[in-house]
């Protein structure tokens, strides 16, 4: 004890010295001043929350990694400061990650003059978790002491971090003081020694019986005897952790029970480990705390914030308990699978439609071992859906329905739902009207006045392009073009709306459908206004409407969002900059506008009018599937999977357009009607009149309607068509210079100013324009005077002022889809969408379109129907040649026409008696309507030739078969009546001049009632040939007749022998 005490009081003076000796030490030149640099911004306080910087710019925030390396001393308000030696929580001292002076231990802070090396550690809270991690990042430090103050040999931190500082007290360590055996220095002060802490732990679950329950595994890296503290908690729904149990082992594990009350499906849990001698058991280290662990289901979505033209997203669904069979148990001979109900809802869902479509309503979760947290695990996708409607970002969630089972654990328990945002993306338009004025994607406006067939729309990204055919539709003096036609491709589907195979004004349009994968068709076509509207959808979102005239058709096209910066062709390249709309098929911008027309004008027989792609690499097929919570519901468990049904799912992406011009759905006619022909062979379309419904598109994509004789709809033609190839004269032009500036006043003495006050009282004063003004804006209703005046100008013809009404149309469902939210401040502007004119006051606006009054019919009830209809004309001015054209559908134009179920074609047939004709007794046949200008009528009989009791003089000087052809809309009126004449090209010669005269060709004959060549045989006997030079109407005898051929048989004779049969005609006069 002596001696210990002597050590004591000689270890003091010694250490007493350095204090003595204080005013002649030389202090290191890091300590005076000029040998360091101060940082005294307050926010380094350890006090300092950074959450107030979290709205502020980023520049606010503290971070070091751009600091000069040098020493430095910390002051906070001009009062001394040190580095904290305990960790920070993170979000403080001016940063989100602070940095703080670890410790080790036995580490203490260097006493007077005292230089250390020690280690700085950054507090970071790891993403999506509530845990943290108190040294993420490890920074080497110098640390001197100088007395009064410590300064520090600070270099750049590796991210955006801050060092933190605290007030320092009074005084600091003069010397590290000397600590007993079971002793550390924390600090400068001596504490007994902590025991070696544990791992941080890890919860897994594991089955006991028919039971789950939770273990707790840590590790120990000490050697010594050690005992551990385990305690469990879970989060409240408050967000407060509260203490379940709390448990004394020697085991580095410890389990609690899933019961069902305590613990249940969807807790929270946690576990913290401490440990202790055994020796020592009151002296516990620091406890270490696990990550969260939820017991349950987790939806995990690849991502949570997507736009509307995005891609499909993978979404994980995983247990991290095991899955229990269908009796409840958790062991069983037969793979055990959990089916999860899906389902998704969205916000304003009611109005605006579901946002999100998964690939399955269903999720099936095996049975299996636990693995890396994981016991079960399923692969869904969900996919934003395009709605076209301005709704800036809306949220949505994809939830699982409460599960049904005999488990007691899992009965009743629903995860937590998933939440995703949808960012709206708008969709562009383009607008192609009369001769043609362009409006690109971009908003840039020019006008294309060249005949022949050009790309309007052709996306980069995926196999879609638009094709469309101009023909000339100018007045004498000036030149000009209309659209006649287009085609459309998506992927393996080709699809054409054509009129270009005629004349102007007097041919219809065909539709025609070709798929290369008809199961995998997506097109979607609609009729609206009695068929002046055809609309033309797709399952990417685009969409061609042809607006159709007697002249034409103007259209529009709409580009999905998903082929922004993605397309090319006439109609621009959709990036948001109209000055750049002008390019080449290599991207470069073209400066001229004829050079940038004449870019994309397709040599003849090149476009998809002529052929379709032989070759298509069609995009993998994917499930879309509507799951809101009204469509599907929660089912047991069994051991085998059930498949989503087939009524909510498809294999084309959801998009929905809500349309308010009432339409009727005719996809079935044309696309299950379509028969795939292999090689070169011509496709034959083939409709039949099937009983539908003109129908409207609600609020939810959903049809309402009612049957109607007042709210008809147009058949579009029905005719079988030949092929998609035809002669297309304008291809083989040259493109037309462009001529000198149009001049007022027209030929006829329309005068500019004129014609701009009928265009804007035309067009300003329609029912479309005033019933959308709120929606409509200024400059397109301007632009729509300025094509009308631009029409009048180079036509002359004021029957071009309504043409650009349907731009109006257009434009304003466009908007009314967008400002769905207010439809209720924009109820005029649908009514005029609904019910064009009002219904011109004689009918009544509903839901489905016009209801008209007694007496009147048509879309706009703009027609009366006691009207008798008139019969201007007949296809090619009634003469048809049966041998190269199909005469057995007659193809009828006028006015007046209407589409009732009486609509009726009367043929009456003349035949020759006595050298006159005679009208034989008339024959009724349905008619096919097409508009109130046109109409098709079947022949009734297949007799298109000459009868056979006709003189060889009448016939030679009359025509072969001549029909009477009237037209009534009831059955009881009928039209004034126009000859249809039927002639046989190979023997007659027909010319029509005040009436159709027809003359026998030269060396043909006409025999009961056929036509033959010159040496053609008899059908019934080859001795009898036409031999006009005797007889131009019997048959005569051959004048060679060669003996009989012998003719070998057509199948191997059998090897044994047979009577052989000879067939053989008997030569003339033998």
């Amino acid at each position: 004890m002596r001696l210990w005490f002597l050590l004591r009081h000689l270890l003091c003076v010694v250490f007493s010295l350095p204090n003595a000796m204080h005013a002649e030490t030389v202090l290191p030149p890091e300590c005076v001043p000029g040998g360091h640099l101060v940082l005294q911004n307050p926010y380094r306080s350890t006090t300092f929350s950074s959450s107030s910087l979290q709205q502020s710019e980023l520049q606010d925030f503290i971070c070091d990694h751009s600091l000069t390396p040098g020493w430095y001393q910390f002051q906070i308000f001009d009062k001394r400061a040190s580095m904290p030696t305990q960790c920070v929580e993170v979000n403080h001292c001016g940063t989100q990650a602070p940095v703080w002076l670890s410790l080790d231990d036995g580490q203490t802070l260097p006493g007077l003059l005292e230089v250390r090396q020690l280690r700085a550690c950054a507090a970071w809270q790891i993403f999506q978790s509530n845990s943290k991690d108190c040294c993420m990042f490890r920074i080497p430090i110098t640390v001197r002491n100088c007395g009064d103050f410590y300064v520090y040999l600070l270099q750049p931190t590796p991210g955006c971090m801050g060092y933190c500082a605290q007030e320092m007290s009074e005084t600091l360590p003069t010397m590290s003081p000397l600590c007993g055996p079971d002793e550390v220095n924390v600090g400068g002060v001596c504490k007994t020694k902590q025991p070696p802490a544990s791992s941080v732990p890890v919860i897994v679950s594991e089955v006991k019986g028919n039971t789950v329950h939770l273990k707790c595994s840590f590790d120990s890296s000490s050697s010594s005897s050690l005992g551990y503290v385990v305690t469990w908690s879970r989060l409240s729904p408050e967000g407060r952790k509260e203490e379940l149990r709390q448990e004394t082992t020697i085991h580095t594990s410890a389990f609690i029970e899933l019961d069902g009350f305590n613990l249940r499906l969807g807790s929270k849990i946690y576990c913290s480990s401490s440990s202790f001698l055994l020796e020592s058991p009151d002296n516990w280290s620091t406890p270490v705390e696990s990550q969260e662990f939820l017991a349950g289901i987790k939806l995990k979505p690849e991502v949570s914030r997507v736009s509307e033209a995005g891609r499909r997203y993978e979404l994980l669904v995983e247990s991290t308990v095991p899955v229990p069979c269908p009796d409840g148990s958790f062991s069983s001979a037969e793979k055990c699978v959990l089916s999860l109900q899906l389902s998704t809802s969205s916000q304003d869902e009611d109005l605006l439609g579901a946002d999100l479509s998964l690939s399955s309503c269903k999720a099936d979760l095996s049975q299996g071992p636990c693995s890396d947290g994981v016991c079960s695990r399923d692969l869904i996708h969900f996919s934003p859906n395009m709605n076209f409607i301005k709704e800036g970002e809306r949220t949505s969630y994809i939830s699982v329905n409460p599960i049904i089972t005999q488990n007691f654990l899992w009965n009743g328990y629903s995860p937590e739902p998933v939440q995703i945002n949808v960012k709206e993306v708008p969709p562009a338009y383009c607008y192609y009207f009369t001769d043609p004025h362009i409006i690109t994607f971009d908003g840039r406006y020019y006008e294309n006045y060249q005949i022949g067939t050009f790309v309007l729309y052709k996306s980069n990204l995926w196999p879609f392009e638009v094709h469309v055919r101009q023909w000339e539709c100018g007045s004498l003096v000036h030149a000009a073009s209309c659209v006649c036609g287009f085609v459309a491709r998506d992927g393996g589907d080709v699809i054409a709306f054509d009129m270009c195979n005629g004349e102007m004004r007097e041919t219809k349009p065909h539709l025609s459908v070709k798929s290369r994968h008809r199961s995998k068709s997506s097109i979607q076509i609609s009729e609206s206004y009695q068929g002046r509207k055809v609309t033309i959808t797709f399952s990417s979102g685009a969409f061609v409407r042809a607006d159709v005239s007697n002249w034409g058709m103007s259209l529009t096209l709409r580009a999905p969002s998903s082929d922004q910066n993605h397309t090319e062709g006439l109609c621009g390249t959709y990036d948001g900059q109209p000055d750049n709309d002008f390019h080449s098929a290599g991207g470069a911008t073209l400066d001229l506008l004829q050079d940038f027309i004449s870019e994309w004008r397709l040599p003849a027989g090149s476009s998809l009018f002529d052929s379709v792609p032989a070759h298509v690499n069609t995009p993998s097929i994917h499930r879309y599937c509507s799951c809101q919570a009204d469509h599907v519901k929660s089912s047991p468990i069994s051991g085998s999977p059930q498949i989503s049904s087939d009524s909510t799912c498809t294999n084309h992406r959801p998009v929905h357009f809500r349309s308010f011009i009432p339409s009727l759905d005719v996809t079935a006619e044309y696309i299950r009607s379509v028969e795939l022909q292999k090689g070169n062979e011509r496709q034959q379309l083939t409709l039949g009149r099937l009983h539908r419904r003109f129908q409207s598109t609600d609020m939810q994509g959903t049809s309402t309607g009612a049957t109607s004789s007042s709210a008809q709809h147009q058949t579009l033609s029905s005719s079988d068509l030949k092929s998609f190839s035809y002669f297309f004269p304008e291809d083989h032009e040259s493109s037309v210079e462009p001529g000198p500036p149009l001049e007022w006043p027209t030929p006829s003495g329309l005068t500019q100013q004129q014609a701009q006050a009928q265009c804007e009282q035309t067009v300003e004063n329609s029912s479309i324009a005033v019933g959308c003004r709120l929606l409509l804006e200024d400059s397109i209703i301007g632009r729509a005077v300025a094509m009308c005046v631009a029409d009048l100008q180079l036509k002359d013809e004021l029957s071009w002022l309504n043409a650009t009404l349907p731009l109006l149309e257009n434009e304003c469902e466009r908007k009314l889809v967008q400002e769905q939210r207010r439809r209720e401040e924009h109820r005029d502007a649908v009514s005029i969408l609904r019910c064009p004119n009002l219904c011109n006051w004689n009918g009544q606006c509903s839901d489905w379109g016009c209801v008209c009054f007694p007496g009147f019919s048509s879309y706009d009830c703009s027609q009366q129907t006691d009207q008798i209809p008139e019969i201007t004309k007949l296809m090619t001015e009634g003469l048809c040649n049966v041998r190269q054209e199909d005469c057995s559908t007659i193809q009828v134009f006028g006015q007046g026409f209407e589409d009732s179920s009486q609509l009726m074609c009367e043929f009456v047939e003349e035949k020759i008696e006595d050298g006159e004709w005679v009208m034989v007794a008339p024959q009724f046949v349905q008619a096919t309507f097409q508009n109130d200008t046109g109409l098709e009528c079947r022949l009734p009989v297949e007799d298109n030739r000459a009868p056979a009791d006709m003189d060889l003089e009448t016939m030679t000087n009359r025509a072969v078969t001549r029909w009477q052809i009237k037209v009534s809309n009831d059955g009881y009126s009928y039209s004034n009546a126009k000859i249809l004449t039927l002639y046989d090209g190979a023997c007659q010669i027909c010319s029509l001049d005040t009436e159709i005269i027809c003359t026998l060709r030269d060396k043909t004959c006409i025999i009961g009632g056929l036509c033959y060549s010159e040496g053609e045989s008899s059908p019934s006997s080859p001795c009898f040939t036409c031999r006009p030079d005797l007889s131009k109407n019997t048959w005569m005898k051959a004048e060679k007749n060669e003996p009989p051929l012998f003719q070998p048989p057509q199948i191997a004779l059998p090897p044994r022998p047979l009577p052989l049969l000879t067939f053989s005609f008997s030569p003339a006069n033998v």
